[in-house]
């Protein structure tokens, strides 16, 4: 009988290593996944290799026995509060952790059911089963053949022409409209979250709640270089439809350019999209106009709404633009026709004309003469050299009112300075996507900072700090014994990113507390924002 390949779910030969896709049958899937072979919801669907994972959750290849075809299998376990031992299919859950997880479970249901109401949506794969089991929760949706986009692009020399483009992104831009209509955000989408069916049709992929798509939350942010919008690196900022516009416009601009816009963060206020020359000339200036819309660094300047996306990258010349054009192209020639001089004759406006010209001279002649029989006349104008107290008060005068003065952050606590900005602020701070190491400044002060300090700039521009990390390397503490909350707050709190890994059996170690490290021990140096693994205790081993 024919064995199905956990790597493509596939029937083969039951050969060790998959002819169709090179799957070696022994792999095993290391915790915290799941294990190969595994059947979730009553047996219904089996679990093969992992696809890919996020601070979200994990995304399986599956198998689903009611239809006889592959799925996708998405597990919600957010990372730093969900643990899982090899070999196990239940979940751990921290200790102390209980009620955020409710509350992001919640929330993963919540959002995940919205998405599963829009099966008309081409643009998204339906999702037609979500449930609870091992301690966790689980979406299911339908598998297809594709491949990613930026392969696609590749295939097709690095870039695509408009006409190539609209087709692929106007059923995409339905998408996002109807989903943002339904209250539903992606906040993620660019090039790596889209992939191009068979068909030749764009879908949107990597779905996730917002809590790893912004700053500011228990999760690391999951954010696309380049995608990604300003508001999105804010702790605390309001994500809206506006997002979204950004990281599609962004994945618009990579398909007709092959290169994605510099990073949100460090791009000038003034929303300058630089746009190589050769695109541009091809480019309609309706499709220019909505690209550099879209990817205004300030939301508030930026295209709010996916309709509106639509209708400027539809933009064209109308039936009644183009009577309008020609007739008042008509009436130019009419009204140039008047004034043609008929044969053998001078015209009318000449006459007057001239008749200016002759007044001109008059004057000038009377006015030399006058001059040269008052020697000592300044026509009436005082002249004043100006005094160094008059020029300052000039200066002082002339100063814009809506210009200032960057000032010096160096030195100062970015949280200090985020805590102050309001609406009324005069600019606005914000870090960049990547803090720095110093000797010199302290971990979350600022180390450097554009504009320079004291450039002139219009009231409102946005000043991009690098924020210190302190120095590079630290020493890892003894957390032998610990509770992993504890463990997990000192490591943190040093600098690291710190989460539960195996559990295993001690007979030293009570259950649930931290056996010690999984690949580093007390006192090594480790580099800050080293993603440390603890080993956690099950417990002495038991036998049945």
């Amino acid at each position: 009988m024919a064995q199905l390949c956990l790597g493509c779910m596939k029937e083969n030969l039951g050969e060790q290593i998959c002819p169709l896709c090179g799957f070696d049958r022994s792999t095993e899937q290391p915790a915290p996944f799941l294990p190969l072979g595994v059947k979730l919801q009553q047996d219904n669907y089996l679990v093969g290799r992992k696809i890919d994972n996020n601070a979200e959750g994990t995304r399986y290849l599956g198998y689903s026995e009611t239809t006889h075809s592959p799925v996708i299998i998405h597990e919600f376990m957010p990372a730093g509060i969900c643990g899982r031992a090899k070999g196990k299919t239940n979940v751990v859950i921290r200790g102390g952790y209980e009620e955020r997880y409710k509350e992001l479970n919640d929330k993963f249901l919540s959002y995940y059911r919205n998405i599963a109401r829009m099966r008309e949506l081409t643009a998204v794969a339906p999702i037609f089963d979500i449930f609870t089991e091992n301690g966790v929760s689980y979406t299911v949706e339908e598998y297809y053949d594709s491949i990613p986009f930026t392969e696609f692009i590749e295939r097709r020399g690095g870039s695509v022409d408009w006409n190539t483009a609209r087709q692929l992104f106007m059923p995409l831009i339905s998408a996002l409209s109807s989903l943002h209509s339904s209250g539903i955000g992606h906040y993620g989408v660019s090039p790596e979250n889209i992939c191009v069916t068979t068909a030749g049709k764009l879908r949107l992929t990597g779905f996730a709640i917002d809590d790893i798509r912004r700053s500011g939350t228990n999760f690391e942010p999951e954010l696309m270089d380049g995608c990604a919008a300003m508001e999105q690196y804010m702790d605390s900022a309001e994500l809206t439809e506006a997002t979204d516009i950004y990281g599609f416009t962004a994945t618009l601009f990579y398909a007709l350019t092959g290169r994605l816009p510099e990073n949100s963060c460090d791009r000038k206020p003034d929303g300058k999209l630089p746009i190589p020359t050769a695109v541009f000339k091809r480019l309609p200036s309706h499709v220019v106009t909505a690209l550099a819309g879209g990817l205004q660094v300030s939301p508030k300047n930026r295209i709010a709404t996916f309709e509106e996306m639509r209708s400027q990258l539809s933009a064209a010349p109308t039936v009644k633009a183009m009577r309008t054009e020609a007739n008042r192209s008509a009436m130019q020639n009419q009204a140039a026709n008047e004034y043609t001089p008929k044969k053998g004759g001078i015209p009318g406006y000449m006459w007057g004309i001239l008749s200016v010209l002759m007044c001109l001279l008059i004057l000038a002649v009377a006015g030399i003469m006058w001059i040269k029989s008052h020697p000592d006349s300044s026509f009436g104008f005082i002249i004043n050299t100006p005094t160094e107290e008059s020029v300052e008060s000039s200066a002082t005068e002339s100063v814009d009112p809506d210009m200032i003065l960057i000032p010096d952050l160096v030195g100062q606590n970015y949280n200090d300075i985020a805590a102050k900005q309001n609406a009324d602020s005069e600019y606005t701070v914000i870090k960049a996507n990547e803090d720095i190491f110093s000797e010199k400044y302290k971990e979350g002060e600022i180390a450097e900072q554009s504009p320079e300090v004291n450039a002139k700039a219009n009231k409102g521009v946005t000043i991009v700090v690098k924020v210190s990390k302190g120095s590079a390397n630290r020493e890892l503490p003894v957390i032998a014994g610990q509770s992993v909350e504890a463990a997990v707050s000192s490591l943190n709190q040093l600098g690291f990113i710190a989460s539960p890994g195996n559990y295993s059996s001690s007979d030293t170690v009570e259950a649930g507390r931290v056996i010690g490290y999984e690949n580093y021990n007390a006192g090594d140096m480790a580099p800050y924002g080293a993603k440390i693994s603890i080993n956690i205790s099950t417990g002495a081993e038991t036998t049945n």
